[in-house]
């Protein structure tokens, strides 16, 4: 702006210039001589000064490096379960362990079981083994029992609790189709689920299951009673309940497979006995007295050694034979006694352990289980071997 001026003041001097003459024409040319000066420096100056240059970009903040081995949960992609009707023996059953990872935070695992008969002592046993290895992971695992049987009504609040409170994944038995919609809704809040012991057959959204193939059980635990009876004669049935899609698998199992391969072994009735072994010993002392000829019990789930009391307590050892499950202290006893013919493993160790181990393993890998159905080995233990399974307490 200064600049302006000057340069204005001195076109003004030269018109000045222009009409005066002599003296007054030099001082006016002097004048304008010495404005030029003055408006060139400030030019000059400017030249000289150097150029601002740009202001630098603020450096990006480097990104937090996460340690070796330690995988940051929330952004490992997970792969979709194997295809659900799947099925395989997994190798490591019951030893499975967690992979050498560390999540990047705090993680927990729920465990839906029961404890309303002994069946589930090994079960806990197992979970509360991998409760421990899992620990050395910053991984919690808790041991919930939601209520006094396997069905819906008591596992489905079970589950929504469990969402609520925000695990990371969810093991859970699945007793009957009711199950479905709450399997599918921690599944749809992120949460990945594991079925183990019993699961519906409706098809949902859980990753796996660990237990029996419950169907061939049953088709197993016929071939023992028809083994045991000599092929012919008359059997009773206890259930646990009607209502549990496991029982009614072994049930049908081996009512199936007597009705195919055995004709002369007839059916005369069958009971609940809500898994409890008090009741059981009530329905085996009903069968005997209203069938005096009556060959054998079968028991699909708990209580069996209810039943074996009872025939042991009519001194029809030898005479009525009983198949069951399971390999709890109170059932190997009559086996070992031969009151009971046969029983038929699940291992319920593993059932307890591996669903915690495999679900851990999937939310710090991303890795599925192969098969969908993690079917448990089922040994069937008579008299002649039960020292190969089983030490007396």
């Amino acid at each position: 702006m200064k600049q302006i001026k000057v340069v204005v003041l001195i076109l003004v001097l030269a018109l000045v210039l222009a009409a005066c003459g002599g003296q007054a024409a030099e001082q006016v040319q002097e004048a304008v001589q010495e404005a030029a000066e003055q408006a060139a420096e400030p030019q000059e100056e400017a030249a000289e000064e150097p150029a601002e240059e740009p202001a630098e970009e603020p450096a990006e903040e480097p990104m937090e490096e996460v340690e070796e081995g330690v995988v940051v949960v929330d952004d490992v992609e997970r792969a979709p379960g194997p295809a659900f009707d799947s099925q395989c023996a997994a190798p490591d059953e019951g030893v499975v362990t967690p992979v050498d990872l560390m999540p990047d935070r705090p993680m927990k695992i729920a465990i839906l079981g029961l404890e309303n008969n002994p069946f589930w002592i090994p079960v806990k046993e197992g979970a509360f083994a991998a409760a421990d290895e899992l620990a050395m992971h910053d991984t919690t695992v808790d041991w919930i029992v939601p209520g006094e049987a396997h069905t819906t009504d008591f596992f489905s609040g079970g589950i929504e609790a469990a969402v609520a409170q925000e695990y990371d994944a969810i093991a859970t038995i699945a007793g009957d189709a009711g199950i479905v919609p709450f399997i599918n809704a921690a599944v749809d809040a992120g949460i990945p689920v594991a079925t183990f012991n019993s699961e519906t057959d409706a098809e949902n959204a859980r990753l796996f299951f660990v237990g029996a193939d419950l169907y061939l059980q049953g088709q197993t635990a016929a071939q023992a009673m028809a083994d045991a009876i000599g092929g012919e004669g008359q059997v009773g049935i206890i259930t646990g309940f009607f209502a549990v899609e496991a029982h009614e698998l072994r049930r049908t199992g081996f009512v199936d497979y007597l009705a195919e391969n055995y004709p002369d072994i007839e059916i005369i009735g069958e009971v609940e006995n809500t898994d409890q072994g008090d009741i059981a010993y009530t329905q085996a002392q009903d069968f005997m007295t209203a069938n005096p000829d009556l060959a054998g019990i079968y028991v699909t789930a708990g209580g069996p050694f209810g039943a074996a009391g009872a025939v042991e307590d009519a001194g029809k050892t030898g005479e009525v034979a009983v198949v069951s499950f399971d390999f709890v202290d109170e059932t190997m006893e009559y086996v070992q006694k031969g009151v009971i013919s046969a029983t038929i493993g699940q291992n319920p160790f593993a059932q307890g352990h591996d669903p915690a181990v495999r679900l851990f393993n999937y939310l710090v890998t991303g890795e599925a289980p192969e098969c969908a159905r993690l079917a448990t080995e089922a040994a069937i233990v008579t008299q002649d071997n039960i020292d190969e399974y089983w030490t007396a307490p």
